[in-house]
């Protein structure tokens, strides 16, 4: 029996299968990733593969990715990159939950028939993440996203901009405010790594506030105009003060996933 070249195979789905229709639809390529320029608007496709893989066996998904240049600028205060990448974005997503499915990855081993492969990954991007993308290049439509059963990962500061742009300002303060009263119960850190044969190492640290997160809920609710109430079940700070010291290892991974960067 012949041995499969699974990275030849990979790349053919790329070039045979994904790069015709998402050029066909006004995407520019670049490596694994696609992006279609609406003006005020991107929209970002990307192909994710596993960090598991190898010579024999090969696991990839699809990550889909929506920004909307002014608030993109507004959140991260920076230039956009001319290409931008799906980790660019204000709303971020697998197409699994397009799909009501969740996290969806396709496999390519040796009991893979390619052309089946294929043939599902075509129908999967024409079902559902085309009309994903032509369904939202509005970002007036994006605060419906905040309802899904799925929703996608959005940093705060991004999702507070959309929300508040799109005239739901009240709502905006509502979030900032849960936000910021969840941020003063001490939880603890959990880290979770899932191997490839499906084992998840969880590890949990001692439950800690996190000052410097509150001091930049507080900084970007006085620069937005938002009041700050406190709850009556929220604890005073005061007696977290020694948990809150405990915390600076932690506090630079947990910025990096409230703002999804």
């Amino acid at each position: 029996m012949t041995d499969r070249d699974f990275k030849t195979e990979f790349d053919s789905i790329i070039k045979g299968v994904i790069a015709p229709i998402f050029k066909a639809n006004g995407f520019k390529k670049n490596g694994n990733n696609f992006y279609r320029d609406l003006g005020e608007v991107g929209q970002v496709f990307n192909v994710q593969q596993s960090q598991w893989n190898s010579k024999d066996d090969k696991t990839f998904v699809f990550n889909l990715g929506l920004l909307d240049k002014e608030i993109q600028n507004e959140t991260y205060q920076r230039e956009l990159p001319k290409f931008p990448k799906e980790y660019d974005c204000e709303i971020r997503l697998r197409h699994g939950q397009l799909m009501n499915k969740g996290d969806v990855w396709y496999d390519l081993n040796k009991r893979t028939n390619l052309e089946k492969l294929k043939a599902q990954i075509e129908n999967d991007l024409e079902k559902f993440v085309l009309p994903f993308f032509d369904k939202y290049q509005e970002p007036k439509k994006w605060i419906e996203f905040f309802d899904w059963e799925f929703e996608p990962l959005t940093g705060p500061i991004g999702k507070f901009l959309i929300i508040e742009k799109y005239g739901q300002r009240t709502k905006a303060e509502k979030f900032w405010n849960d936000l910021y009263n969840e941020a003063l119960v001490p939880k603890p850190q959990v880290t979770e790594i899932r191997t490839k044969n499906g084992q998840v190492i969880r590890d949990e640290s001692e439950p800690t506030v996190n000052r410097e997160w509150i001091n930049r809920l507080e900084d970007f609710a006085e620069k937005k105009k938002v009041k700050l109430e406190i709850r009556p079940t929220t604890t005073p700070i005061s007696k977290r003060a020694n948990s809150a010291k405990r915390n600076d290892n932690i506090i630079k991974k947990l910025w990096s996933k409230l703002t999804g960067k």
